[in-house]
């Protein structure tokens, strides 16, 4: 079959990443799961959740690259469609609304994450693990092997991102008495 005009055809019923529609010319062979065309355009593309990263800088450097086939880029997501670029107007207010908001939320999550809480565990160097008691704005109280209450100044504490872990030099650390 060799039609004079583009065809359009899905690329996927199910966006895992990247989907979208596609104009298809030349010789355009239907299968019992899509279509296979000697030429394609995409026509438009819907990203995923998980098809763009989470700091603006590599959000920005990823729609660069797709905004070169000067088509309309949606996300899909749980909120429904939200328009991130069209060829018409660029990027989409709404959309950069939501990567923003998306970016906070991401942010706050890893913030969160590196708070110390009850039941976290500090690597105090060169003396083991310490188990917090209490966390306060302050000072932070921590039993280390089970009996011994220590006191840290949560200016000395540090998370540690190639151990994964909060850790504190043993000179910042005080031993208190009794319970905290």
């Amino acid at each position: 079959m060799m039609p004079t005009t583009p065809r359009k055809g899905i690329v996927a019923a199910a966006c895992t990443r990247l989907c979208g529609e596609v104009c298809l010319w030349g010789k355009v062979i239907e299968h019992e799961r899509g279509w296979r065309a000697q030429l394609a355009y995409p026509k438009n593309l819907f990203l995923s959740p998980d098809a763009l990263p989470f700091t603006l800088a590599e959000i920005q450097s990823r729609l660069k690259i797709l905004t070169t086939y000067r088509i309309d880029i949606f996300f899909a997501g749980p909120k429904g469609i939200i328009p991130l670029w069209t060829n018409d107007a660029g990027y989409s207010p709404v959309g950069l609304d939501y990567l923003i908001e998306r970016s906070k939320q991401y942010h706050d999550r890893r913030r969160q994450d590196r708070t110390l809480k009850k039941g976290d565990r500090v690597a105090i160097l060169g003396r083991g693990i310490a188990v917090i008691e209490r966390a306060g704005d302050k000072e932070v109280y921590a039993v280390l092997w089970s009996k011994n209450v220590v006191r840290i100044d949560r200016k000395h504490i540090r998370w540690d991102d190639q151990n994964m872990r909060w850790e504190a030099s043993p000179h910042a650390c005080v031993e208190a008495n009794g319970k905290p």
